[in-house]
C-alpha cells in the first residue's frame, strides 16, 4: 500500500460510492477495465495519469496541482460543497434517482456525445437545491425527455432537456414556501435572551 496515493484512492471510491455506481458501470463510463478500477480503488496499482483522469471525468471532479499553501482551503471549500447533503422529500427522491439513473444510462450508451457534459452540470446544479413536490410533475418531464432522446438518439433532445433542466432549477431557486411551510420550519421551542443585568 503506497501512503502517498491512498488518498486519492479512497476519494476515487467514495466520489463513485456517492454517485450510485458499481465498479463495473464506472468502468464503461470511463473506459477503464473494472479490475483496474478495483485494483485503484484498493490503492494496489501505480495509478496512471491518463487513468486518473479518465474516471475523475466520469465522476464529474476535475484534477488540479495547487499550491501546497492553498490545500487547507480547497479541502474546506470541497468539504462544504460535497458534505451538504440535502434532504429530500420521498417522492423528490425517488424521482432524482430516476433521473440520474436516465443520465448514467445516456452516458453508457453514447460516452463521447458532447452534449452530455452539460447534461451532468445541470443534473448536479439541481441536486444541491431543496425540491418542493410541486415540482414533481417536472422532474419526471425531464426524466422523460432524457430517455426519449436516447430511445431516438435525437440528441437536440437533451440539449433541450438541458435547458429545460436549467430553467427548472431557476425557478425552484426561486421559490417561496407557503407560510404553512414556513412555520412548519420553525423550531419547536426557541431559547429566552439572557438579560446583560445578570
Amino acid at each position: 500500500m503506497k501512503y502517498e496515493t491512498q488518498e486519492i484512492a479512497d476519494r476515487l471510491r467514495e466520489a463513485r460510492e456517492a454517485k450510485q455506481l458499481s465498479q463495473r458501470e464506472l468502468s464503461r463510463l470511463a473506459g477503464v477495465p473494472q479490475a483496474q478500477i478495483s485494483r485503484i480503488e484498493s490503492n494496489s496499482v501505480d495509478l496512471r495519469l491518463s487513468s486518473l483522469v479518465a474516471i475523475a471525468s466520469a465522476l464529474d471532479l476535475e484534477i488540479a496541482l495547487v499550491p501546497r499553501k492553498a490545500v487547507p482551503a480547497i479541502k474546506s471549500i470541497t468539504r462544504q460543497t460535497t458534505d451538504r447533503k440535502v434532504n429530500q422529500p420521498p417522492a423528490i427522491n425517488k424521482e432524482m434517482q430516476r433521473l440520474q439513473k436516465a443520465v448514467r444510462a445516456l452516458q453508457i450508451e453514447a460516452p463521447t456525445l458532447p452534449e452530455l457534459d452539460e447534461l451532468r452540470k445541470a443534473t448536479a446544479a439541481l441536486q444541491r437545491l431543496q425540491i418542493d413536490t410541486r415540482f414533481l410533475g417536472n422532474l419526471r418531464s425531464l426524466r422523460q425527455m432524457i430517455a426519449h432522446a436516447k430511445l431516438t438518439e435525437h440528441w437536440k433532445g437533451i440539449l433541450d432537456a438541458t435547458s429545460s433542466m436549467r430553467a427548472l432549477r431557476n425557478q425552484i431557486a426561486q421559490f417561496e414556501p407557503t407560510s404553512e411551510q414556513r412555520s412548519a420550519n420553525r423550531p419547536a421551542y426557541s431559547l429566552d435572551e439572557e438579560d446583560d443585568d445578570a
